[in-house]
């Protein structure tokens, strides 16, 4: 099987460019990263309200 390279002599992922592949993890990684802050900041606004109910929000959602 002929092994096909990019001109930076780089192995294809699949059909893909390896940059493409590249920017893809990084692309999940950011949204995996903003998913667990976003479940964070839900939390903690919840048990904000539980601590101090009808108190100065500390976390505007």
């Amino acid at each position: 099987m002929k092994q096909r390279l990019t001109r930076q002599r780089m192995d294809m992922v699949g059909p893909v460019h390896p940059y493409v592949a590249f920017a893809a993890v990084i692309l999940f990684d950011v949204l995996l990263l903003a998913a667990i802050t976003l479940a964070l900041v839900v939390t903690g606004d919840k048990v904000e309200d539980v601590i101090a109910p009808g108190g100065p929000e500390w976390v505007t959602l």
